[in-house]
């Protein structure tokens, strides 16, 4: 099993040329804040980060809007022990999610980089529980066959972004662009035009 210890994330995010940037950073989670607001149409109040890593969108989060509560699970024994009370991270995982039986579902449900490194069974197994935990937007950030796959390539799995769309949807669960999603009880609140179509191919 491949170690996520610090000498990983050091490889991966720190150094001179990380696979994504403070600023690149810092752009995104502004992205997803202000997409999620504007479909909620208010102000975010819960994140939920699956596969969180070191929990880099935390600081990020708190910037932006100091009063929304952030959660981080992550099965990196390295993570949780460094980052776990000062960015509000718990071991878990994709896979475990059932486990927490959250009451409520997420204003802002991230995960990021996590979903291609996983086998079909287990994504197939898990993307139903994800997708009940979406109570505003998802930001499912994947890599697949059609895009250069960028970092760690160990156990990566690129598939058809075609396949991707199927699970998605299949899960209740409609693109809004930007590999964002919402779920489709919120999707039929939108205006026909917010809601892109799926690529054909």
């Amino acid at each position: 099993m491949k170690p996520y210890d610090r000498a990983y994330f050091d490889r991966w995010y720190r150094g001179d040329d990380p696979v994504k940037g403070a600023g690149e950073l810092m752009r995104q989670v502004a992205l997803a804040v202000a997409a999620t607001e504007s479909i909620l149409d208010r102000e975010l109040t819960s994140v939920l980060d699956v596969g969180c890593g070191e929990g880099r969108w935390q600081p990020v989060v708190r910037e932006l809007r100091p009063g929304a509560s952030y959660l981080g699970l992550d099965p990196s024994e390295y993570a949780v022990s460094r980052f776990g009370e000062s960015r509000n991270l718990l071991s878990g995982s994709f896979q475990g999610l059932e486990a927490f039986a959250f009451e409520e579902p997420f204003d802002l449900l991230v995960c990021a980089d996590v979903l291609h490194y996983l086998d079909d069974v287990t994504l197939l197994s898990g993307i139903d529980t994800l997708a009940d935990l979406v109570g505003g937007v998802a930001l499912l950030e994947v890599f697949t066959a059609a895009d250069p796959a960028l970092g760690d390539r160990e156990g990566l799995h690129l598939r058809a972004p075609t396949w991707y769309h199927r699970v998605f949807r299949g899960a209740g669960l409609v693109p809004v662009g930007l590999q964002m999603w919402v779920h489709q009880e919120i999707a039929a609140t939108l205006d026909a035009m917010d809601l892109p179509v799926a690529p054909l191919s």
